[in-house]
């Protein structure tokens, strides 16, 4: 879509959700400095946090406080310290402001050890703990974004435990239990890329596909060609989005062969290691 028809209240928004992390690199984040040492706190919930409390931004609050994926204010940064040290009189220490906001593994670790500190401190229960981080004893309509965490982080797991390696718009849909966003236009366009950046999605695309062809390689098939269209200045028509449901029908098969054929590709509608290659290559050009 062309800067011009975006409204100033998307673009506003746009700006504001610029520096949105992919969905690959919070997953490879919590992975890593989540320790999971607390069955009360999966992963998934740590990333549901990460979305309603920031959309996955390391950032400081506006005009407040808090800072990181999981907006910590002082009092949290000071619990979060104080589990890891042991030392229940420690400041801010390795999770101050500064530490947090130049280093997205140090945000990540905030939040483990906070909920954990929380945790320990209000009778080892998960209810206390997240009513703890949430705030719900200064704020009490805070109470109510509780179960949106746990929902979400619910629909994640089943997300990421299924045998689909790629499917955005399911992982798209459980995050926003947690908080909503658009479901079309550019605001969502710019959220669903800044999830999605291209070049890695399509470093998952290993297999041919062609009709006929069932599951996540066709997804990214699917979305990758959606995104070329918007993307591509050159494209003089707006055909329909393809749905991505993971089905290599005519409408796919279509799509495909019109890509290759302005690639100076056999239009022959198989995705397969050219075809592949020049997707790739397109996608390292837009995101240049």
């Amino acid at each position: 879509m062309s800067e011009d028809v975006i409204s100033k209240t998307d673009k506003s928004r746009i700006r504001r959700l610029d520096q949105i992390d992919s969905a690959f690199l919070m997953l490879s984040l919590v992975n890593s400095q989540h320790t999971e040492e607390l069955q009360a706190f999966p992963k998934e919930l740590i990333l549901a946090i990460c979305w309603e409390e920031s959309f996955f931004q390391n950032i400081p609050q506006v005009g407040g406080p808090a800072v990181g994926y999981g907006q910590l204010e002082v009092s949290g940064r000071q619990i979060a310290n104080q589990h890891l040290t042991g030392n229940i009189g420690a400041g801010e220490g390795a999770f101050n402001q500064t530490a947090i906001l130049n280093s997205r593994e140090v945000s990540i670790r905030a939040i483990s050890h906070c909920l954990a500190g929380l945790f320990d401190r209000l009778g080892r229960s998960q209810a206390a703990a997240l009513a703890g981080y949430a705030g719900v004893k200064e704020r009490p309509e805070n109470a109510l974004i509780i179960p949106r965490w746990l929902e979400c982080a619910r629909d994640l797991q089943a997300v990421l435990d299924s045998a689909t390696a790629f499917d955005p718009s399911a992982f798209e849909n459980a995050l926003r239990k947690a908080r909503d966003f658009e479901t079309s236009g550019p605001v969502y366009d710019h959220i669903h890329n800044k999830l999605w950046p291209l070049v890695d999605v399509l470093s998952g695309l290993v297999n041919q596909v062609q009709i006929g062809s069932q599951g996540s390689q066709v997804t990214i098939v699917q979305d990758s060609m959606n995104r070329f269209q918007s993307l591509d200045s050159t494209n003089g028509f707006a055909s329909l989005p393809l749905s991505l449901d993971g089905q290599f029908g005519p409408k796919t098969q279509a799509r495909v062969k019109d890509f290759q054929s302005k690639n100076n590709l056999d239009s022959d509608g198989i995705v397969g290691p050219l075809t592949r290659g020049a997707m790739l290559n397109k996608a390292q050009f837009l995101a240049a």
